[in-house]
């Protein structure tokens, strides 16, 4: 569920159950709309919450210079409904100019499922 749709669950926030009682650790909704993290456990039911985890941004490399830290890691293409994984390799901006590096972030991933760019801090 999102939490736009809910009323009372902060921005930042998921509903996860809308009234149990709430195991150690779990953050659960107080009266006063406020999360609270349960230590012990919750001895009435309470709405269980679950903060939103934003996901990674990424970005394309700007050159060779800024790969050269990933060249030694395996990547993937799909194609045709399967995988296409290439091996380890070495570029040069002269030999795939800069469009491959805008290219590769749209189509491929490394072997950890990471997309083929730079994390964006």
């Amino acid at each position: 569920m999102s939490s736009n749709k809910i009323p009372g669950v902060p921005d930042g926030w998921d509903l996860v159950h809308a009234n149990r009682v709430a195991e150690a650790g779990e953050f659960i909704l107080t009266e006063e709309g406020n999360p609270y993290m349960s230590i012990a456990g919750s001895r009435r039911p309470f709405p269980i919450i679950r903060k939103i985890e934003k996901p990674a941004k990424y970005r394309p490399f700007v050159d060779s210079e800024e790969f050269k830290p990933h060249r030694d890691r395996w990547w993937y293409r799909e194609e045709k409904g399967s995988r296409r994984h290439f091996p380890p390799a070495s570029y040069s901006d002269n030999a795939h100019g800069g469009s491959v590096w805008q290219h590769r972030f749209e189509t491929c991933f490394f072997d950890d499922g990471t997309p083929f760019g730079v994390k964006v801090q």
